[in-house]
């Protein structure tokens, strides 16, 4: 009987290892069944993964872009000591649509320093053209500016030893560079003319100008004009051209989505604007369909275009602040040539691609 029980009992444990070797080699069967690439956890990860031909730049090794392809790259740097040069250099920038850096001490200058014929610091830098002051920073990437203009105030019949100090400081070869200036009384001279040698044979110079302080947007446009500079190059090409009734206007159009959108209305056909006077300082009148804005608090001067609220063009012969988004400046009339057009009645402007 003992020996009954223990042969039944020996074959339930057979049974059961055979169960289990019959479990073990299904479970392995099973898990063998789908190739690693097509398990759910690869496929997500191979789809967060880019294709070779999607792969995108490394963060260390930006894409490079030709610097001709969205037309010239232009730097407006200035060294403002008093605040005179600033504005200039602000007005250059906005029309050219370039760059805007300010030249800054490391060692400010304080208004004791600045005092002439005192022998305090500006006398002894001006004096000794070996002087190099040191510059706060510097411009991040000069490559990839093809232009650049230098922005300073006259000391002592020259540029501040500073601006000597930012043009050792990069390497311009093949750039072009020009040179503005401010004084109360001071003429450019040869303050141009002696930063010369401080660059490469290879760099073509513009005219440079002097202005006086509290110069006008105006001014600066006129300048810059004559030098060949422009910040919008594609829409010369186009020849987007304006009359105020039958006067033609020489117009220095902004770089910005509204002027390419106004210009894409002139394209399909001319553009008639049947304008009112209003407030004694300007002409208003609408368009007849929206155009993308980027208004800001604005101080107009005469010869400006703006637009306002979006579908309305003013064109100003005085001055008023408001916003607005910037569309152009008319660059061949005086203040007073635009009051005698613009403020003795109300005007048509006809906007169109030549």
């Amino acid at each position: 009987m003992h020996s009954a029980r223990r042969l039944r009992n020996a074959l339930r444990m057979a049974l059961c290892d055979v169960l289990m070797l019959l479990l073990l080699a299904g479970c392995a069967a099973k898990g063998n069944t789908a190739s690693p690439e097509t398990t759910p956890g690869k496929e997500a990860a191979s789809a967060a993964e880019p294709t070779q031909a999607e792969e995108p730049s490394s963060p260390e090794e930006p894409a490079q872009t030709d610097p001709q392809a969205g037309g010239a790259h232009i730097l407006v740097a200035c060294f403002s000591a008093t605040g005179h040069t600033a504005p200039i250099a602000e007005y250059a920038a906005e029309l050219l649509g370039a760059d805007l850096y300010e030249i800054v001490a490391a060692e400010p200058y304080t208004e004791a320093n600045l005092a002439y014929y005192t022998g305090g610091r500006c006398d002894q830098e001006q004096d000794d053209p070996d002087v190099r002051p040191a510059i706060s920073g510097a411009v991040g990437n000069m490559d990839q500016y093809d232009v650049v203009l230098i922005g300073h105030p006259i000391w002592h019949g020259q540029a501040p030893r500073i601006i000597s100090t930012f043009l050792e400081s990069y390497d311009f070869s093949g750039k072009t560079l020009t040179t503005f200036c401010t004084s109360a009384s001071s003429p450019l001279g040869f303050s141009a003319a002696n930063l010369h040698g401080l660059v490469s044979e290879d760099v073509t110079w513009l005219e440079s100008r002097r202005f006086p302080i509290g110069a006008s947007r105006e001014e600066v446009a006129g300048w810059l004009a004559e030098i060949g500079l422009t910040g919008s190059e594609r829409l010369e090409e186009a020849g987007m051209q304006m009359r105020i009734n039958d006067v033609p206007v020489a117009v220095q159009w902004e770089d910005n989505e509204s002027v390419a959108a106004l210009m894409e209305l002139a394209q399909e056909a001319p553009l008639t604007i049947h304008m009112s006077m209003y407030g004694g300082f300007e002409q208003v009148g609408p368009i007849g369909t929206p155009l993308p804005r980027s208004d800001m608090q604005t101080t107009t001067e005469a010869g400006d275009i703006v637009l306002y609220s979006g579908n309305q063009i003013v064109v100003f012969y005085g001055s008023n602040s408001w916003a607005y988004t910037r569309l152009g400046h008319i660059t061949d009339k005086t203040a007073d040539e635009l009051a005698e057009i613009l403020g003795n009645g109300n005007v048509t402007v006809t906007i169109s691609i030549k």
